[in-house]
């Protein structure tokens, strides 16, 4: 079961998951003739060794396309993550985990201007070093849920805005 989504802003501080998609769509309503992508990725990394535990972001991004954007991080810890494969995927399944809550959100509100854009979910893998190996089969999960995946260098929403507070 997934605990109580709550997110931090920049802008606006803590914020439940509601509160993150009504500032979604105010972001939007200022400039609606803009183009925007919606974005989400996770990062992580050790924050304890004894016994080990992995500190996981999760960020939302809307990105006005040339103009800038906001985001809304989560952090949550998970215990006895270390291979490289099991880090990447629960990277990914978190990534999932929010998407499509958005997406189900989302879907409650028939007609809203969010409904039109597809969902990036940006992975923390790239065709250099030890995760190249698992491109394929990340991204094919990914894609088989409908979202659209993006690895570096293209995957900003992970490897930067969420490996910001990892």
């Amino acid at each position: 079961m997934m605990q109580e989504l709550l997110f931090h802003s920049p802008t606006y501080g803590v914020l439940d998951f509601e509160a993150v998609v009504s500032s979604l769509f105010e972001f939007i309503r200022e400039e609606p003739e803009r183009q925007y992508r919606i974005i989400i990725g996770t990062d992580s990394k050790d924050v304890q060794e004894t016994p080990p535990v992995r500190a996981f972001v999760t960020a939302l991004i809307i990105h006005r396309v040339g103009f800038g954007g906001r985001y809304f991080w989560r952090r949550v810890y998970l215990k006895d993550v270390r291979t490289i494969r099991d880090i990447i995927y629960h990277e990914a399944y978190l990534s999932l985990q929010v998407s499509q809550k958005l997406v189900d959100f989302l879907h409650r509100f028939p007609g809203n201007h969010l409904s039109n854009y597809n969902v990036e979910i940006h992975i923390d893998v790239g065709q250099n070093g030890p995760t190249r190996n698992l491109i394929r089969e990340v991204v094919g999960m990914i894609e088989s849920m409908g979202f659209v995946a993006k690895v570096k260098p293209e995957s900003f929403g992970a490897s930067h805005i969420a490996h910001r507070h990892t």
